[in-house]
Parts: structure tokens; sequence; C-alpha cells
């Protein structure tokens, strides 16, 4: 090793070297963006080991290689994919890579992978070396560079996750004060993608709504800067990629389409509950091609609109669907009796009460307008997971949702489908508490009661008015049973643990003192059975 070092000091290169890691020292100690500065550092080491290429790569948000900067001594060759995906096989293997192969463009190559602390932050890549393969000097040079540079690359890292998480906090709230303060839904729509522009540095965006009987997508909301306008070529490529991220279910970003004027385009689907909504397109980065962090960022953003979609022109269409339709079904199903003629049935079915604690404390200091809005989009967020476990929402009383689960079906009995949708509830409600945090929402936590039992079902109410219901004592107990949750807590009654025997993991707690049915064991779930996952 001695004789190396020896040998690299005495070279006619040494002088050369010496100026290299000086410009290194240099990046180091400056403040600046070191991604500026990166280009003329890969040309001096271009220029030392008489390279044609030279590149650095870094890690994106699914540990792929992306080229962070490169230099080439005339016409680029190797594509980018290319050094990607060598850089893939480097930074894998967690070791200096030779690729003596050759492949198109690329005759040889040298890649070090650039670690710090044990975690993987990039690749330095060599590429066609003039004068044949690479050597033990060349091996010593890079590995110098990347001992000296890994500090320079983690740190800018560092700082590109804070401005992001900054910038993505900064616009979410933006977001949030505009549904907030906008009653005019066609209005928020565009001031929310004008924010998403500016975030982003695009000069065209929209949103686009979906709507599902006509198979069709409608502009939700619209804003075109510069000089360059869409033609119907433009807006048929994008309808391609917006079918496209509905599809897959995940953002499409493209580059330089064909025979169009679009440059760079993102485009994040929104879904809720596996509803497809729409989704938010951003085009044409005023300089250069839309990133990582571009994307990263209009995905963030796409849950609060879609959101506020949901509650703003879906909202009404889902209570009338679970006011009128699911009862319809019921009725049809279970009574075998049309809905105006229906008389009352006794049956065994599971109740669900999911209360809000501490409502009227949280919403106290709140405006009414913005106490509406957090209770409209917990609902908008727990409502489908009913639904979609075959339950019915039975009533919203002030901050109380009450679902009953009336029939068994494929997915399993009524008292698991009920704990599953319990289980579920509690999982969203702590997605949607990290979103509030980001904004500035207070937070919410629920108690939920869980009771299987015989009831009466069927229209209840005026001559003007009915609601398909149930009623009994067991509607009464399963009530008395949610209120004695904590928050986070899930109790099921034991006529509803005895059915999920196997299914659930649940600790027996009581006796419990319940108002008008005496001394009563329930049980507290902590989960899903192992087996049963």
């Amino acid at each position: 090793m001695n004789d190396k070092w020896n040998q690299i000091a005495k070279s006619p290169e040494a002088a050369a070297l010496l100026k290299l890691f000086l410009r290194i020292d240099e990046i180091c100690d400056h403040e600046g963006d070191v991604v500026e500065f990166l280009p003329n550092l890969l040309h001096q080491l271009a220029q030392l080991l008489d390279v044609q290429s030279a590149a650095i790569t870094i890690n994106d948000s699914q540990l792929h290689q992306r080229v962070l900067s490169r230099y080439d001594r005339g016409r680029a060759l190797i594509a980018n994919e290319q050094l990607s995906r060598i850089a893939q096989q480097a930074t894998a293997a967690r070791s200096i890579l030779s690729l003596e192969e050759p492949e198109e463009n690329l005759t040889c190559a040298l890649v070090m992978p650039i670690i710090k602390h044990a975690r993987v932050l990039g690749a330095f890549i060599l590429a066609n070396k003039s004068a044949g393969p690479f050597g033990d000097y060349d091996h010593m040079v890079v590995t110098l560079v990347e001992a000296r540079m890994d500090d320079a690359i983690d740190e800018w890292l560092r700082l590109q996750e804070q401005r992001r998480i900054s910038t993505e906090n900064r616009v979410i709230k933006e977001l949030d004060k505009i549904r907030d303060e906008t009653t005019d839904q066609g209005e928020a729509l565009d001031q929310m993608i004008a924010t998403i522009l500016d975030s982003v540095k695009a000069q065209i965006g929209f949103i686009t709504l979906y709507d599902a009987e006509k198979d069709r997508h409608l502009p939700g909301g619209k804003v075109l800067r510069g000089r360059r306008p869409m033609s119907q070529e433009d807006y048929r490529l994008v309808g391609d990629l917006v079918r496209e991220a509905k599809l897959h279910h995940k953002t499409v970003v493209r580059h330089k389409l064909s025979n169009s004027e679009i440059d760079s385009v993102i485009i994040a689907p929104m879904f809720i509950s596996g509803l497809f909504l729409g989704a938010v397109v951003v085009i044409n980065k005023e300089q250069g091609l839309f990133d990582e962090a571009d994307q990263r960022l209009v995905e963030s953003v796409a849950g609060i609109i879609d959101s506020f979609i949901f509650q703003e022109e879906k909202f009404r269409r889902l209570m009338m669907l679970v006011g009128r339709e699911a009862t319809r079904d019921v009725e049809e199903a279970l009574i075998m009796q049309r809905p105006d003629t229906a008389r009352g049935q006794r049956m065994e079915i599971t109740m669900l009460f999911a209360d809000i604690r501490e409502y009227s404390r949280i919403t106290r200091e709140m405006d009414p307008t913005t106490a509406v809005r957090m209770l409209n989009d917990y609902y908008n967020a727990v409502t489908p997971i009913v639904t979609g476990h075959d339950g019915i929402v039975d009533k919203y009383v002030g901050d109380e949702l009450v679902a009953l689960f009336t029939k068994n079906t494929a997915q399993g009995v009524h008292q698991l489908l009920a704990v599953e949708t319990a289980l579920e509830i509690q999982a969203e409600l702590a997605r949607l508490n990290k979103e509030w945090e980001i904004t500035g929402r207070p937070l919410i936590s629920i108690g939920v009661g869980v009771h299987t039992g015989e009831v009466v079902l069927g229209q209840i109410g005026s001559f003007d008015r009915k609601d398909y219901t149930a009623i009994g004592a067991n509607m009464n107990f399963a009530a008395r049973l949610q209120s004695l949750a904590k928050p986070d807590q899930i109790i099921i009654s034991e006529a509803t643990y005895v059915a999920l025997t196997g299914k659930v993991m649940a600790r027996r707690i009581g006796p419990f003192e319940i108002k008008g049915f005496g001394e009563n064991l329930a049980y507290l779930v902590e989960g899903r059975s192992p087996d049963h996952l």
C-alpha cells in the first residue's frame, strides 16, 4: 500500500491531484449549493484520470440512483439511464465496481459508492478511460475523492430534505387556508393549482375531476402561464397519462414527450378509499425538468386536494348512498318487502358507536366553519370504511358515529366486519392526525364500543320523514359500552367477542357496572390475531 501511495506522490499528476483536493476543500467549506460546484469538480477529475465522462449519482426516495451532476468531454454519449444502472449495481454491492465488458457507448467504467456512517448516499462514476482499463492509480484517486466528498454530499442531502419538508409544510398550510376560507369551489381549485405552480415553478397546471358515470375527465381548476399554449394533441397525451395514473394507482412523470410542446409533466392521481376522484397535473418547469422533489411535493399536496374535492362534491352523493341506496338494499334483502310497506323485524346485528373524545373542548376556540369542516373531513374519511365492510351508517349525532352491521358476507361474519371497521377507522384517524399536525389543526382521538345483540330493524319516524334504523335495549347497551372506551380504545362486548375467537387479539377487562344492565365483562381489542392476518 505504501508503494502505491509513493507512486501517487511522485507521479507527474501529483500537482493536479493536490489541486483537485484543494477544490474539494473549497466545496466542503462553502455555504452555497454544492451542486453548483460539482461540474467543475468532475471536470478536474475527468482530466486528471483521462476519462470521457464523470458523474455523481444520489439515492432517490425508492433507493434508486439518479444522476445529480455529470461532466462529459465532448458530446455526451452515455445515457443517464446507463449511469444510473451501473451506479445501482455498485451501491447494492456496497463496493467499488469495475465494468470491463463493453456495451453501447460504454467501453469501461469505475464506480465508487459514496457511503457515510454505513448509509449509501450515491456513487462516483468514471467512464470510458482513453488509455485503456482502469488501474490501481485510478482506484486510489477515486477512493480519496469519495473519502473527502462524503461529508459534503451527506450535508447537501440533509439540507435538501429539510427544504423539501419546509416547502411541503408551507404549501399544505396555504392549501388548507384556501380550503377553509374560500366558499366557491371553482375559485378554490384555481387558487390551489396556482399555489402548486408557484411551488414547483411550473408554467401550466390543472386539476381534473373524474365523472365515473360518463367515464370522462373534467377540468376542476386550470392555470396557464407563459407563451406556450397546449394543443389538442397535448391534451390528448395528458388524458392518456391521467388514465395510466388511474390504472396503476401511482404518479406518472414524463419528460420530452414526442410531437408535443410538453417538456416535462407530473400527474398525481387522487383516490379516497379506492375511489378515483381525478388528478393534479403540472406541466413544463420554468427551468429544466421536474425532479424527484417536485414529484414528492405534488404527491403530498394532492392528498389535501382530494379530501377537499371529496368533501365538496362527493360527500352529498355519499350521504345519499348511505341514507337511501344502502337502506333500500337492506330493506329489500332482509325484510323482503317494499320500503313503503316494510314492517319492523327482529334480528341479531352488531352495532358500532364511535365518539370523538373531548370534542367540545377541542372546538371551543374554533370558529363554527372550521369546526364543521374538521368534523366533515373526519366523516369523509371514515364513512367509506363503514360502507366498504358492508355496514350502514345509521346516524351522525354531532361528533358520534353509529353504524350497523346486519349481515354476514364473504369478508366475514357481521361481528368481525364491525371490529375490522373499528381497527381501520383508528388507523385512518392516525393518518389524518399526521396531516392535521402539519397544518396546525388540533388532533382528535375516538373511543369505540362494539356490541352484538337482537334489535328491531325498521322505518322509524313521522309521515313526512322516516329513517331506517335499529331500536331496542341492545342499542342502549352499545352506546353505554362506548362511553367506557378511553381515547384510541376499542371495547367489545362479550357477545361480540364470542364470535371472534381466534380472529382478533383482545383481553378481558371489567366487570363494569353499566347503568340498566348490571355488571358486565368487556374486552379491549389489541389488534388482529396473527393467525387471522
